[in-house]
């Protein structure tokens, strides 16, 4: 049964309920599939009873025009968060290293300052969750060992509304998108619990 259908691009899914306990199949299908006889990858998951997840589709489906072609995988959060547990004054951030041709990477953050909040996070790792007052923030994203910016953000938690909320910031795109197809430029983006874009 579909799960998610023409799901696209920088989309999110609300979280859903599926069954615990016992092995099942996800395929990841053509939008234009009718079944799952071409699947372009399957994974199989068994989860635990009252367990809650964040699955990232990452990487590249194409065997060319990529430099690195990272093959396409999920990964997967298995304390995962559906609200802040502490405070409608506190929003619970799970960030996400999803951009293929980024190396490892620092976050600092500028705005209070208050320095470095992610410490050397690398290609499809996750960095537990960080607990922040929710206000704004202004983000740099730092080459691991360098000086060297790969981008400035800002986190306007508090505009936003996600007091009480649990987030997932995740790195996406490419830094170099002339070597990666032209795609899409790296950024940070958010996912909410609600799912979106």
């Amino acid at each position: 049964a579909p799960l998610l259908n023409d799901f696209e691009f920088r989309t999110a899914s609300p979280f859903v309920d599926v069954q615990a306990g016992v092995p099942f199949v996800i395929s990841i299908a053509d939008s234009a599939s009718i079944d799952t006889t071409n699947a372009l990858a399957q994974f199989t998951y068994t989860l635990a009873e009252d367990s809650t997840y964040i699955l990232v589709a990452n990487g590249i489906v194409s065997p060319t025009g990529y430099s690195p072609a990272t093959p396409f995988n999920i990964d997967v959060f298995g304390s995962a968060k559906e609200a802040s547990g502490v405070a409608t004054t506190t929003t619970d951030v799970l960030v996400y290293h999803g951009a293929t041709d980024a190396p490892a990477v620092d976050v600092e953050e500028r705005s209070i300052p208050a320095g470095t909040v992610v410490d050397s996070i690398a290609y499809s790792e996750f960095d537990g969750y960080l607990s922040l007052n929710t206000q704004a923030y202004t983000l740099d994203v730092i080459v691991n060992g360098t000086t060297t910016s790969a981008g400035i953000f800002s986190a306007p938690l508090s505009s936003l509304g996600l007091g009480g909320s649990a987030i997932t910031v995740l790195a996406s795109g490419f830094v170099d998108p002339t070597v990666n197809s032209n795609g899409a430029a790296f950024i940070l983006w958010v996912a909410l619990p609600a799912g979106g874009n």
